[in-house]
């Protein structure tokens, strides 16, 4: 029998499919405990390898930290209002935001396995075949490197 006590996992990136998967979880998990997850990329990362690349270093590690912490706090600001909306939705939700050092899928295993997610659930963006390819296909990334149930939620234009 499933622990009903795990937490369901939730990707949260604030786009309409992300927020129609958080409403989707509330149907399908009434009352549940959630964690809403963002996972963020920090600008520092792009600029340092420009920046190194071009030989500047030194002066522009301050700049470098103010954009990290920018971006973690827009980035923690995400995670809110998504567990914001699934408390509207009847979870009982709490808000995480999680840098990326390496993969997506990777980051979102993680926090999946510290928390002993019992599903992790996001939502599509419903891409063609080669926008999937172009833009990396972050759902299928996580479908295929979970060891957990992943729920993966379409669109409301396609039901």
């Amino acid at each position: 029998m499933p622990d009903l006590h795990r937490p369901v996992l939730i990707c949260f990136d604030d786009s309409p499919g992300a927020r129609h998967a958080v409403t989707e979880a509330a149907t399908l998990f009434p009352g549940a405990a959630a964690v809403v997850l963002h996972v963020w990329r920090p600008l520092e990362a792009t600029a340092a390898y420009r920046y190194s690349a071009a030989g500047v270093t030194g002066a522009l590690d301050e700049q470098m930290r103010e954009l990290d912490a920018a971006g973690q706090e827009a980035a923690q600001a995400i995670a809110e209002r998504g567990a914001e909306l699934a408390g509207e939705a009847g979870l009982s939700a709490e808000p995480r935001a999680v840098k990326l050092d390496d993969h997506e899928d990777l980051a979102v295993r993680s926090v999946a396995d510290e928390v002993d997610a019992r599903v992790i659930v996001m939502g599509s963006r419903q891409l063609g075949p080669l926008q999937a390819i172009a833009l990396g296909g972050f759902s299928h990334g996580v479908l295929h490197s979970s060891d957990r149930p992943v729920l993966i939620v379409p669109g409301r234009e396609t039901q």
